[in-house]
């Protein structure tokens, strides 16, 4: 079953693939739990529709908020790093989700939706002002080493774009903080990734987010365990993996939207993270997938 991560803001995202589950669970390597998503620009596949998520009410107008993490890693590492918070058109996206601890894991792990109010927006943009965050200073990474996780935070309000950068929280943000500092950029970054708790009454049900594209990239196949068998199933797209979307760091990579995400969701929602998918020519590989939120390009580099 699979279960939701309301940890603190610090926590990073999980949302992996069949290749990344492999090398936690093998190879015994430190989980993906102990950083966090990042987002950068890719190739866009195929184009469309494929629904989205509850209506809103109310929503602010001109408003837009993501926050996510980076590192500096290989993308295979990266790759399946949601953002921890997201806001658009009135929806709040939290991509703050834990993988279920069973093996082989499942595939596909996606975001939760929740219609959020005009009153909640305002709360969000009230705070962001009263930490100083929406002014000139964009940069509150001090001290950060190289090599360490980084915090973004995208937020616009009425039509204006603020780009911040800082580190993500290590502790329990104190109860008061100096607007435009590092602990403020930290305090509002607690407040935006545990929405659950700070604007509970602001927010309404929460459902499975509805992707309009999705990330994917081919990976060589899992080695499956003695006496487990690998589902196979077959590619559902034209492409073949040779020919999908574009290379990237010795694999391919595409983002997945409009009619190919219709015939492929469904089936990366079945599969696990030992399935093979086999195209037309007989290739066979496993996949890492990730949902793309409202404002990423997504994690093809």
């Amino acid at each position: 079953m699979t279960t939701r991560s309301l940890a603190g803001a610090g926590k990073p995202i999980l949302a992996l693939g069949a290749s990344i589950l492999a090398a936690v669970l093998v190879a015994g390597c430190v989980s993906p739990a102990a950083t966090g998503p990042g987002s950068t620009s890719g190739t866009p596949g195929q184009t469309g529709d494929a629904g989205g998520a509850a209506t809103p009410s109310a929503p602010t107008a001109g408003f837009y908020l993501r926050a996510w993490q980076t590192q500096a890693l290989a993308p295979q590492y990266t790759f399946g790093w949601l953002p921890a918070a997201t806001i658009a058109d009135g929806q709040y996206i939290d991509g703050q989700v834990a993988i279920p601890m069973i093996y082989p894991g499942p595939l596909y792990v996606g975001p939760f939706s929740s219609p959020i109010s005009a009153a909640g927006i305002d709360a969000i943009v009230g705070e962001a002002q009263a930490d100083g965050l929406l002014g000139a200073t964009t940069d509150f990474a001090a001290g950060l080493m190289p090599g360490s996780i980084s915090a973004h935070i995208e937020i616009v309000v009425d039509g204006v774009k603020h780009e911040l950068t800082g580190t993500p929280p290590t502790d329990a943000a104190p109860a008061k903080v100096t607007p435009g500092t590092p602990a403020a950029f930290q305090a509002f970054w607690t407040k935006i990734t545990s929405l659950q708790t700070w604007l509970a009454a602001d927010l309404g049900p929460s459902s499975a987010y509805q992707p309009k594209s999705m990330a994917v990239m081919p990976v060589q196949p899992t080695a499956a365990p003695s006496g487990m068998t690998p589902q196979v199933v077959k590619w559902p797209l034209s492409s073949t993996f040779a020919t999908f979307g574009t290379a990237t760091g010795g694999t391919r990579c595409g983002v997945v939207t409009g009619a190919d995400l219709a015939l492929l969701l469904p089936v990366v929602q079945a599969a696990n993270a030992l399935t093979r998918f086999t195209d037309s020519t007989g290739a066979s590989m496993s996949l890492t997938v990730r949902v793309l939120v409202p404002g990423e390009t997504g994690p093809c580099a």
